[in-house]
């Protein structure tokens, strides 16, 4: 008998917010996995937001932002509003929908996070990691693909076979 196994995992992108009043960091997060999507189905992605010292931080009155990045065409693709699912833990999510993700001509892109202050618009990076990094990369890879068959269509017109 053969079996196929599949997993479900969330696609975390994790974000540090740079606390002022702390001064030590606890566990150095040196880089981040690449967060990789797929065409054909919807990319649901979960932000957890962290202050330097590793603890969820408080986002009461930030609007946070995802954006996605072209580094070759130097230009933003999409952005995205992250909706909350517990503010004061720092967790939300968006999703990339698969209209967009089809849409992305290139394997590689770049995700990049901003933090909004409600009262004062005033914008803050979100870094990806302890050495300041902001963009993190995003794999596109096929997967999903079309379930209606494409049939030839064909039209009405001289068809020359050449000689008989």
């Amino acid at each position: 008998m053969q079996t196929l196994e599949v997993y479900w995992y969330k696609n975390i992108l994790e974000v540090q917010i740079i606390d002022p009043a702390i001064f030590t960091t606890r566990n150095r997060t040196v880089y981040s996995r690449t967060i990789k999507v797929y065409q054909g189905i919807d990319n649901p992605i979960h932000v957890v937001a962290k202050n330097q010292d590793q603890k969820r931080a408080n986002l009461t009155g930030y609007a946070l932002q995802v954006e996605i990045q072209d580094p070759e065409n130097e230009i933003t693709v999409a952005a995205y509003a992250v909706t909350y699912a517990n503010v004061s833990q720092g967790l939300g999510s968006f999703t990339i929908p698969r209209e967009t993700v089809n849409a992305l001509d290139q394997r590689h892109y770049l995700l990049t996070a901003r933090l909004t202050n409600n009262s004062t618009n005033a914008q803050n990076p979100l870094y990806i990691d302890d050495n300041y990094s902001v963009a993190v990369p995003m794999q596109v890879l096929a997967a999903y693909y079309s379930t209606d068959p494409q049939s030839p269509t064909l039209t009405e017109g001289i068809v020359d076979l050449g000689p008989l």
